[in-house]
């Protein structure tokens, strides 16, 4: 008696079409679309712990999310703001110590620096009863040494002769007339100025040559 039973056929694809999305269909369901593959499906937990807002949380008024702040008590925040006041009134002391000992040190880098100049003129007083040439020569010494402290320290000397008359540097305390002085320069210089890099220390008192309309007038 021969046996009837037989193992069920499967059936033949072509190898070339079949990628076995059918079978997988039927053993574990549907595969994802192309919008499912990339989407990461959360939980509501996951969401709120991310920092997000859960659907329908609003504030009081409705205008929107609410935000979550840390919890601190009364006596935590009291801590900080004293802190915070602390360290901002040393901050401030550390700050003007700092500016006075710049301060002083400017000074004496400054007092350092004219000493020089005290002692030759002590040296000229002490010799007064010399020849009086000899004085003289001494004194301008002494003088052009100033000069150089004055550039040292950053201060140029305002004094040309000649020069047009600008008035952002010079004070005009006369106008007259000079031969062969071009109209509007300076011919005089009364007192020297002096300027740095950040603007005017002092400007230089001058006389000036009149200009034509001047010369026609007192003509």
């Amino acid at each position: 008696m021969k046996d009837e039973t037989r193992e069920p056929e499967v059936p033949t694809r072509d190898t070339a079409g079949y990628d076995g999305a059918e079978d997988q269909a039927r053993e574990h369901g549907p595969r994802p679309g192309p919008a499912d593959a990339g989407e990461f499906r959360r939980s509501p937990e996951t969401v709120a712990g991310a920092g997000e807002v859960r659907p329908g949380s609003e504030d009081a008024d409705g205008s929107g999310a609410a935000p979550v702040l840390p919890e601190l008590d009364a006596e935590e925040l009291h801590d900080r703001w004293q802190r915070a006041v602390a360290e901002t009134e040393n901050q401030r002391k550390r700050y003007e110590r700092r500016l006075e000992e710049v301060r002083l040190a400017e000074r004496d880098r400054v007092s350092e620096a004219w000493l020089p100049v005290v002692d030759h003129l002590e040296l000229a007083l002490q010799h007064a009863a010399a020849d009086p040439e000899a004085i003289i020569a001494g004194v301008e010494g002494v003088c052009r040494q100033a000069y150089a402290v004055l550039a040292r320290l950053g201060y140029q000397r305002i004094a040309a002769v000649g020069e047009p008359f600008d008035p952002a540097l010079h004070d005009a305390a006369q106008v007259r007339q000079e031969p062969q002085a071009a109209p509007g320069t300076v011919v005089q210089v009364l007192r020297a100025g002096y300027g740095s890099d950040r603007g005017l220390l002092r400007p230089a008192t001058v006389v000036v040559q009149a200009g034509p309309d001047e010369r026609e007038a007192r003509s």
